[in-house]
């Protein structure tokens, strides 16, 4: 947290309404220029560290060396945690010992004004994902400051990773291809804050262009370690970079599955033909991405290949891509 006093009281008493007696809140200062002791609640479960600004990367980990439990709640300072969810979080881990992370449904509210759509849209699809691991290479698919992490998990994949992208994602991502489960539970459990200054708004590591190497890698060392035979669905622009990075691996390219086949103008992606929907019967290939933009595509997609193919397994035989 850096410069976050306006908010940070609130957050903290968020948390600590609750926590249990045992629990600690630590709170990270990365270099704030207000005074943020000045605004916490005085309670002994409270622990403030500082260091220098250096990102929050470094606070993260700082937070998670001196952190005791064996559960890790993450909240950023300027969002709440709504009343149940470390009861509800912490009991769905336990119940659930193949879970790394539980996440759930978040209240985007607004700093002065209202929530941008854009903005509106990634909550509302967030909200609607129950399993993360089967659409991880659409978007973040767990809100970072409403998710609880078993630390031997988080201690297990290297904890969050400095780089050129976002660390949410890129830890997500790779609990997933280590073997973790991860759940989003069906109740709201965080207050999110959108605001300009929000990190997730302005630093170029959160754009999507920046997640595309993330995915692409992901899929390399996993589905795609060895060369297979792949099919596309989706001809559109969401399409075209994932049919140039599968040429440049060297895979075999089956076909481009779109509702416009044989429509001037979609009759071949990059020289692989392009095939209607109904095609997906008699198609062989190893694996199937689908790439769909469109608003409520993926949903119909997702219900032409159930009738289609009802043999395919999503987050196995094929996934969601963008």
């Amino acid at each position: 947290m850096r410069d976050g006093a306006r908010w940070l009281g609130e957050a903290v008493a968020s948390a600590l309404a609750d926590s249990e007696p045992g629990d600690e809140v630590v709170v990270v200062d990365d270099g704030s220029r207000d005074d943020p002791a000045t605004v916490l609640p005085r309670d002994p479960r409270v622990r403030l560290l500082h260091q220098p600004p250096r990102g929050i990367v470094a606070a993260l980990e700082h937070g998670r060396s001196v952190a005791n439990g064996e559960l890790i709640a993450r909240l950023d300072c300027d969002d709440l945690v709504l009343p149940g969810r470390l009861p509800a979080q912490r009991a769905h881990l336990a119940e659930n010992p193949g879970l790394a992370a539980v996440g759930g449904r978040a209240r985007a509210v607004a700093d002065g004004g209202e929530v941008p759509s854009f903005m509106q849209r990634y909550v509302d699809w967030v909200n609607s994902v129950r399993h993360p691991a089967r659409e991880i290479l659409v978007e973040s698919p767990m809100f970072h400051p409403a998710s609880t992490f078993r630390a031997a998990a988080l201690g297990s994949v290297g904890g969050w990773r400095e780089g050129d992208f976002a660390e949410d994602y890129d830890l997500f991502l790779r609990l997933a291809r280590a073997g973790h489960g991860l759940y989003n539970l069906d109740r709201e459990v965080l207050a999110w804050r959108d605001r300009p200054g929000r990190l997730s708004r302005t630093d170029p590591r959160y754009a999507r262009e920046a997640m595309f190497p993330l995915k692409s890698a992901w899929l390399a060392s996993g589905a795609l370690a060895a060369r297979r035979r792949v099919a596309t669905w989706g001809a559109g622009k969401a399409g075209r970079p994932w049919l140039a990075w599968l040429r440049s691996q060297g895979h075999d390219l089956a076909a481009v599955i779109d509702i416009g086949a044989g429509r001037p103008g979609f009759v071949s992606r990059q020289g692989v033909p392009v095939t209607p929907p109904e095609s997906l019967a008699q198609l062989s290939f190893d694996l199937l991405l689908v790439a769909v933009g469109s608003r409520g595509g993926r949903e119909e997609v997702r219900a032409q290949i159930a009738a289609l193919r009802p043999d395919l397994v999503e987050g196995r035989d094929w996934f969601a891509v963008a």
